[in-house]
């Protein structure tokens, strides 16, 4: 009896801690589906256009996240170069300049506005 009652909490408390390390459902999917509806209510995007712009955006993202190890007065001007290949990469990929500014500038007002942050905020 007294193996139980040491047995049971326990159990108990590494099953909460596992459930609790789950990310939660529907997860990064949910992330991408919101974000394609958001590019095809704001821009008009085609569902072609919606994968090609994600693309991208994937391609770019390792390069986006080494900023986070740059000094605060290095980051603006690395981020600025690599948006601009970014733009200049859509361009190609859309075989659409305008639309590429189009997105480009989307993804500005986004960011200035704070973007899509999930987790409190704040400057991570």
């Amino acid at each position: 009896m007294k193996k139980l009652l040491v047995l049971v909490p326990m159990f108990l408390f590494i099953g909460t801690t596992s459930v609790i390390a789950q990310p939660p459902a529907g997860g990064n999917g949910q992330f991408r589906e919101q974000q394609k509806q958001r590019l095809k209510d704001s821009l008009g995007l085609t569902d072609v256009q919606i994968d090609t712009v994600l693309a991208v955006q994937q391609e770019f993202m390792p390069k986006m996240r080494e900023l986070r190890d740059m000094s605060e007065a290095d980051r603006p001007a690395k981020m600025k170069e690599l948006n601009d290949q970014m733009s200049k990469r859509l361009a190609i990929a859309l075989k659409d300049e305008a639309l590429a500014n189009k997105i480009s500038e989307f993804n500005a007002r986004r960011r200035a506005r704070g973007g899509n942050r999930s987790g409190g905020g704040g400057n991570n």
